[in-house]
Order: structure tokens, then C-alpha cells, then sequence
């Protein structure tokens, strides 16, 4: 093969190898949500996640993720919360007619904890009221009635965009 040849084969390695570890992978799902008062919800989830590319094809870490329930218009991502990369989302519960939304804290415990009360958890809590989102202190939320109920993207490989399928956290 002449230098011409391999120049050629070269570059088009490194385009499949730049173009593969370049992508990015989107997922919807419609997730059944379980309610401290025994009630079973669907939320729509959407979520973005890295690939890792050649010759790992796994998929990489979520880098922004979204939760929406029509019936109270509740609407979050990480972009509207200010949050960098992806947190997972922990807890969604109704309350009093209220949504609730619980997140892990995005950044350290040093600082996430200035200000605070002793015990206070590594969470950022949102509430619905009326429709209009507020981030509230977690002493003002009803944490010990909510549950974990949220599955996270920890079965990424199980969802699929191109086909609906609904998912009981």
C-alpha cells in the first residue's frame, strides 16, 4: 500500500474513533412513580448520557436528566436547577397537593454545608405549589413520609429510545 493508502486509512480510523467517542446517547421513558399514600403515577423522564466510544461501547456517565408530570406542571432538569453535569434524582412524591422533588446535592459537603444544620443530608429539595417550582430547605419538606421511588439511569442499557416503555421504580 503507498503512503497515499495509509493516509487515507489513517483518517478514516481516527474520524470513526473521534465520531464515536463524540456521541451522545438520549433516552425517554415513562416511569411509574410509587406515592407514600400507596398511589402509582407515570412521570415522563428523559435523559442524556455520554457514550464511551471504541472499544468500550457501555454507556457513559448521564450528563443531564429531566422529570415531568403534566397533571401538577411539574417540570425539572439540571439545566433550569443550575446544576452541573447530571444528579440523580432520588424521590418524587404528591403531598397535600403538592409535588415533591428530591435530588442529590451537586456539590461537595463543605460546601454544601455552610449554613446548615447539623444532620442535614447531601439533598436539594423542590417543591410544586400552584404550579410554580420553589427550592426549599429540606426541614420545610415532608422527608419522612417519601421513599426512594426513583430509578436513576442505573439500567440504562434496558431502556430504549426508539421504543415507549414504561418502567415501576
Amino acid at each position: 500500500m503507498t503512503m497515499h493508502g495509509w493516509v487515507i486509512v489513517g483518517g478514516l480510523v481516527m474520524a470513526a474513533v473521534l465520531i464515536g467517542c463524540s456521541n451522545k446517547d438520549t433516552m425517554r421513558w415513562k416511569e411509574q412513580v410509587w406515592l407514600s399514600d400507596g398511589r402509582r403515577i407515570d412521570v415522563d423522564r428523559y435523559s442524556v448520557a455520554l457514550k464511551s466510544g471504541f472499544p468500550n461501547t457501555n454507556d457513559g456517565p448521564p450528563i443531564y436528566q429531566e422529570i415531568t408530570y403534566l397533571p401538577l406542571g411539574v417540570h425539572w432538569s439540571t439545566k433550569d436547577a443550575d446544576m452541573e453535569g447530571s444528579s440523580s434524582l432520588r424521590s418524587f412524591d404528591i403531598i397535600h397537593g403538592d409535588a415533591y422533588l428530591v435530588v442529590y446535592a451537586d456539590t461537595d459537603a463543605k460546601e454544601f454545608c455552610v449554613g446548615k444544620p447539623s444532620g442535614s443530608l447531601l439533598i436539594n429539595v423542590y417543591r410544586w405549589h400552584k404550579g410554580v417550582m420553589q427550592k426549599i430547605d429540606q426541614q420545610e419538606a415532608p422527608i419522612s413520609r417519601m421513599r426512594i421511588n426513583l430509578s436513576g439511569t442505573g439500567n440504562w442499557g434496558f431502556r430504549h429510545a426508539d421504543r415507549p416503555i414504561t418502567y415501576l421504580s
